[in-house]
């Protein structure tokens, strides 16, 4: 999907389709205009909490390296803050998976013996 494609809305829980097109007045918006939207920006639209985020951005797709480096020069310091708080989270999310399967790895070897 291209960025000027319309965003997948009747793949969309009915609350996340709900808050989208309330936020854009009834009509469904292309992939570019809901990612334009900051994630503390989404999270003051009614209806739109951490698991509904979550699936917006899932349609949304991660944008390109080049398209990142370019947007951080306009971004305010809070969504770069919230760009922060969210990739420290991903990696302590997969440091804690990694921590788990290292350390029961042993132990499932024994167990098997």
């Amino acid at each position: 999907m291209g960025w000027d494609d319309p965003f997948p809305i009747e793949k969309c829980s009915g609350r996340v389709r709900g808050a989208v097109l309330a936020e854009f007045q009834g009509r469904c918006p292309t992939i570019r205009e809901v990612a334009s939207i900051s994630d503390a920006q989404w999270l003051t639209v009614p209806n739109i909490g951490p698991t509904t985020l979550e699936e917006i951005r899932r349609y949304i797709g991660p944008p390109s390296a080049e398209e990142r480096l370019q947007n951080l020069p306009s971004m305010e310091d809070g969504e770069l803050l919230s760009r922060l708080n969210r990739v420290q989270r991903e990696l302590n999310l997969i440091a804690s998976a990694i921590k788990t399967r290292a350390s029961s790895a042993p132990y499932k070897k024994e167990q098997e013996k």
